[in-house]
């Protein structure tokens, strides 16, 4: 089996007002392989409760992988996951098999930290309202009157309001993508994950989703983006981790990541996408 290489755990986020914050989200040395691929090799990080984290690195780097980990829509080989006060600990057999998992907390965790996607992945027979509440009835089994006014306030929050009986296919990319955020939102997560939330878009709609997730951070919510918009994750974040081949190869504050990094390869694609 491949040695895994070992990275130090990256410092919790601490962003003004959450110097004594629990953490809310920490995964330890994750290693997640596909086959004889190795996409994550011992990553580790940690986010304290309202800290912004930016993951960015080349497409191919782990980040999509890692969030889809965090979230335990992928179910990593080896590793552990603390969400809130509850830990996970990954490993498998020889067979491949995962071991010890108890189904019942990884749905439980799932509803804790919730993914908007690049493509929006809403569900085009249902309206605007209706994709928003779909989650919320069916995982949170809240009643209808609750959901809808709980997908209402959300809606207004991302600007939506007035389309909340439209269909996703009469929305823009911009707008579609506001309706996911309202989605997500909608299950009251500790965690909000976005991946790549603006490389799907027009350039002319990418502000408009980008100062949802401004408002976001804003308010003090708990954030990890991959993201490619580097003014942006220099803007808004507490931490950003630069990932390559599957490692961490660089966190700090984005003045450490954008302008003294020691890792020779974070300098180079900083300066390449800047």
């Amino acid at each position: 089996m491949e040695n895994t290489p070992k990275t130090r755990l990256a410092p919790a986020t601490t962003p003004a007002g959450t110097q004594k914050s629990p953490l809310a989200i920490e995964a330890r040395e994750l290693v997640k392989n596909y086959g004889t691929l190795q996409v994550l090799k011992g990553v580790s990080l940690a986010v304290r409760e309202g800290g912004v984290v930016s993951l960015i690195g080349s497409s191919g780097s782990g980040k999509s992988t890692l969030l889809c980990c965090m979230n335990l829509l992928e179910l990593p080989d080896r590793g552990d996951l603390s969400i809130a006060d509850e830990t996970i600990h990954f490993t498998r057999n020889a067979q491949g098999n995962n071991l010890g998992l108890d189904r019942r907390q990884i749905q439980r965790l799932r509803t804790k930290v919730t993914m908007v996607f690049q493509q929006f992945n809403l569900w085009p027979h249902l309206s605007v309202l209706g994709n928003v509440i779909e989650a919320p009835r069916r995982v949170r089994r809240l009643p209808k009157r609750e959901a809808v006014a709980l997908g209402e306030h959300y809606l207004d929050k991302v600007g939506m309001s007035d389309k909340r009986d439209e269909y996703p296919a009469f929305l823009s990319g911009g707008q579609q993508q506001r309706v996911a955020i309202a989605r997500a939102l909608a299950m009251e997560p500790r965690v909000l994950l976005f991946d790549e939330p603006t490389s799907a878009l027009d350039p002319e709609l990418v502000s408009e989703v980008l100062g949802v997730i401004r408002g976001l951070a804003d308010e003090g919510r708990t954030m990890l983006l991959a993201t490619h918009e580097m003014h942006f994750a220099r803007d808004v974040s507490s931490q950003v981790v630069f990932l390559h081949h599957g490692i961490a190869e660089a966190t700090g504050t984005p003045q450490q990541i954008f302008e003294h990094s020691d890792s020779e390869r974070c300098r180079r694609f900083v300066s390449s996408v800047a």
